[in-house]
């Protein structure tokens, strides 16, 4: 049974930041699944067996850009392979430290990406995202 909010997945290098995501996200909403992956090969490994059911929660995925293993924009060509059944069930944000206008266009050009995020992740940021996927007010 799918639940009100969606599940978060962050993929990013920087275990800092993947512990202050974690604390942000549950600062808003404390009941929030969140699954974090400094290893973007562990977290697509984890998005193809975890979410290849028609009956899972939908997934906000924040994503690193800049990572020594796979870049995001890597992470993001491996998960056009996915099936429709995964891709349904996310929304990509890019999650970035970079300021390079290049990289903003990118996200903004891509189908995959709904958004592009400067580090680092703030409360305001998480009730946006939750507000434009329907799961609470902004008052």
């Amino acid at each position: 049974m799918k639940k009100q909010h969606p599940d978060f997945i962050v993929i990013d290098d920087d275990k800092i930041n993947n512990i202050l995501c974690r604390k942000i996200i549950h600062s808003v909403t404390p009941e929030i699944d969140i699954q974090t992956f400094f290893d973007p090969n562990a977290g697509l490994r984890y998005i193809k067996s975890a979410y290849g059911s028609r009956e899972v929660n939908d997934v906000i995925l924040l994503l690193d850009i800049n990572m020594p293993t796979l870049l995001g924009w890597d992470v993001l060509d491996e998960f056009k392979t996915f099936s429709e059944v995964i891709k349904n069930h996310f929304k990509i944000f890019m999650l970035s430290s970079s300021v390079d206008p290049r990289d903003k266009q990118r996200a903004d050009s891509s189908p995959f990406v709904s958004g592009y995020i400067e580090k680092p992740l703030t409360n305001l940021m998480v009730k946006t995202i939750l507000y434009q996927h329907k799961t609470i007010s902004l008052n």
